[in-house]
């Protein structure tokens, strides 16, 4: 693992070019958010809510100013939606594509080649999406939700909340809904990678593919997507309290601080990178041992000896 991991960092800081087009598919939808919420913002500064607000968080005062501005927060929130729908669309268009420059390599343009696979995989890897969706439903949402569900009907509404049942309800939740959510991204991203590897032709191979070299090698799997998972989140939240602590006062100190995480969003882009390059340097391992046991297999036994 220690290779694997190697090679994630090493994708971290070659694939720089890499990390700026997933950057592009954050800022593109946050920009058409933006857009909404930029008139809603001149309000409240014209608002008789703006003095409580800039001495501090008022949640009162915002939702106070919030109810006198109902018709234009469900236009507002209308095109919010729309950009996280496209953003995640986005996504996963550019994700084939960068897979494919992941595992070719090769000299620039890279935001143009990555347009190109991205447009070649597209189709398949919306249907290796629907997939992925209704497993994490069920893994998810069935098995982690449900049976917290179960639990809390067994403990019924009388039951204190420090009780055994309780405790184990959320227990189970928090333990099941994670452990089922990474393993359930985990396979999606192998069947992804069997995608752009040219392994398999459809979704329904490629997610084969994908539980077939998962097998056996879970718990290693699960440990990098946990390492990789924190990595960003740390990243996240050191450039987050970094911006709370500048606490710009001007316009100028405003676009500074915008640009500043900014530079945290593509450390968080390159973190994927390293996550997604160190799968393929696994799923590399993998193919070979498989093929090689797939050799031996179909050559059968040698002939006996007389």
């Amino acid at each position: 693992m220690r290779d694997a991991l190697r090679t994630g960092f090493r994708a971290m800081r070659l694939h720089r070019r890499l990390a700026g087009v997933l950057w592009l598919s954050l800022v593109l939808p946050a920009g058409l958010a933006c857009m909404a919420l930029g008139p809603l913002t001149r309000q409240l500064d014209t608002s008789p809510f703006r003095t409580s607000l800039v001495k501090g968080w008022d949640s009162w005062a915002l939702l106070s100013w919030s109810s006198t501005r109902a018709a234009e927060w469900k236009g507002a929130l209308a095109v919010v939606l729309l950009a996280l729908l496209v953003g995640w669309l986005l996504q996963l268009f550019l994700t084939g594509g960068v897979l494919r420059v992941l595992i070719d390599g090769g000299p620039r343009p890279v935001l143009g080649r990555v347009v190109t696979e991205g447009t070649a995989l597209f189709k398949v890897t919306l249907w290796a999406t629907s997939r992925y969706l209704l497993s994490l439903a069920f893994w998810v949402g069935g098995v982690g939700v449900g049976v917290a569900w179960l639990l809390g009907k067994i403990a019924g509404k009388s039951a204190a909340p420090d009780s055994f049942l309780f405790g184990v309800q959320e227990t189970w939740l928090l333990t099941a809904g994670l452990l089922g959510f990474f393993l359930v991204s985990l396979r999606f991203d192998l069947a992804r990678i069997a995608l752009a590897r040219g392994d398999a032709p459809n979704a329904r191979t490629a997610y084969r593919l994908a539980g077939v070299r998962i097998r056996g090698h879970r718990a290693a799997l699960l440990g990098l997507a946990l390492f990789w998972s924190v990595v960003a989140l740390a990243l996240g939240s050191l450039f987050t309290s970094i911006g709370v602590w500048l606490n710009p006062g001007s316009g100028v100190g405003l676009f500074v601080l915008i640009l500043f995480r900014q530079v945290g969003f593509m450390i968080q882009a390159s973190a994927r990178i390293g996550f997604w390059a160190t799968l393929l340097h696994i799923d590399e391992g993998r193919r070979a041992d498989l093929a090689s046991a797939l050799s031996t297999s179909s050559c059968g036994p040698g002939p006996r000896s007389p």
